[in-house]
């Protein structure tokens, strides 16, 4: 994870069906320095994860039919050693699917519409410097 001081990019892996909300927020992302991949689906982005190690994920609370709690618990669980900050980011307020996916280790959950100054402020709130 690239912290304060660190010269490393930080790796991020975004996941999202919607193909435009997904090459907005990684403009945003690529705008603030990061390294972004893309994963459709929460099961093809654990295998990422395994893989690959990022040091982020972005998850769309839309992403599958799968609840977000349940990915994040998965990804907890298939990460020995390095887990990744993980946050959510949803169009809908739901503080039962918000509650439950930051039981289960999720660092934060953005509501859409946000703005880079927004998603740089949160990066920084789970220990990104960005």
């Amino acid at each position: 994870m690239r912290w304060k001081g660190n010269s490393d990019v930080t790796r991020c892996l975004l996941i999202d069906e919607d193909k435009a909300s997904a090459q907005r927020l990684q403009a945003l992302l690529a705008d603030l320095g990061l390294e972004t991949d893309q994963a459709a689906a929460p099961d093809e982005a654990l295998r990422h994860c395994n893989a690959t190690a990022p040091d982020i994920v972005m998850l769309s609370a839309a992403a599958s039919a799968s609840q977000p709690r349940d990915f994040v618990r998965k990804l907890r669980r298939s990460n020995a050693g390095k887990t990744p900050v993980v946050i959510l980011y949803a169009k809908t307020p739901d503080t039962q699917m918000i509650s439950q996916s930051i039981l289960q280790g999720a660092a934060d959950v953005l509501m859409q519409p946000f703005d880079r100054d927004i998603l740089q402020f949160k990066l920084r709130q789970a220990g990104i410097a960005v």
